[in-house]
């Protein structure tokens, strides 16, 4: 399945495909799901809600809606992802690293920052605008987005302006460290009041890079 595709399916999968209340999660929830469930399933309702942020019973609608349309077995032990939901599952997953905790230091917009590696997706970056609106609206405080090119981390800031992060910075080396990235490589580092909601806004901003 191609990444493009996989964004198509978690969008239609985050809408209901029935008359009603709009459901109470997103594309980035139902991401965070399988993500979740790829990495280390089976994963019961309740953690999945926890690591999530949402409450049980929009969990229990996104694993209903995953089971519905084939991604996801909902056995007693948990959740496991089926044949169709690996495929999913391995198309972000060679796109996307793991988010982590950053002690993003000069970054830092907020009291938590995570941080995600999205791979060879250098030449979908204008100036990060849209990873920091994105991140925004998913409840963090704001993103920066990092290029990695030249052995170095560069933000770009204008048409013909870029911020550096090297070697002699210890943000940088904890960036290598976390997410060894290569050339082309976007790391997205993101703040917010809280862990979770600068997880959750850190796979905002990488959706942004996918589509």
């Amino acid at each position: 399945m191609s990444t493009r595709k996989a964004v198509q399916t978690i969008n239609t999968l985050s809408h209901s495909a029935s008359p009603g209340p709009s459901p109470a999660f997103t594309a980035v929830h139902v991401s965070r799901a399988v993500m979740e469930i790829g990495n280390g399933g089976p994963i019961g309702r309740i953690e999945l809600s926890k690591k999530l942020g949402l409450g049980e019973g929009a969990v229990r609608t996104i694993i209903k809606h995953l089971a519905n349309s084939g991604y996801v077995d909902a056995a007693r032990e948990g959740c496991l992802l089926t044949q169709r939901g690996m495929a999913l599952y391995s198309s972000l997953h060679s796109k996307l690293s793991e988010i982590h905790p950053v002690n993003a230091g000069q970054l830092a917009l907020d009291r938590a920052s995570a941080g995600v590696l999205i791979r060879d997706s250098s030449a979908a970056v204008r100036r990060g605008i849209e990873q920091r609106d994105a991140a925004i609206v998913a409840g963090a405080s704001g993103a920066c987005t990092l290029v990695y090119r030249n052995g170095k981390c560069l933000m770009p800031m204008g048409e013909r302006e870029e911020w550096t992060l090297g070697s002699q910075d210890l943000l940088f080396e904890e960036l290598r460290r976390l997410f060894a990235p290569q050339e082309g490589d976007v790391i997205t580092i993101v703040s917010a009041r809280n862990a979770g909601l600068a997880e959750h806004g850190a796979m905002a901003a990488a959706l942004t890079l996918l589509g």
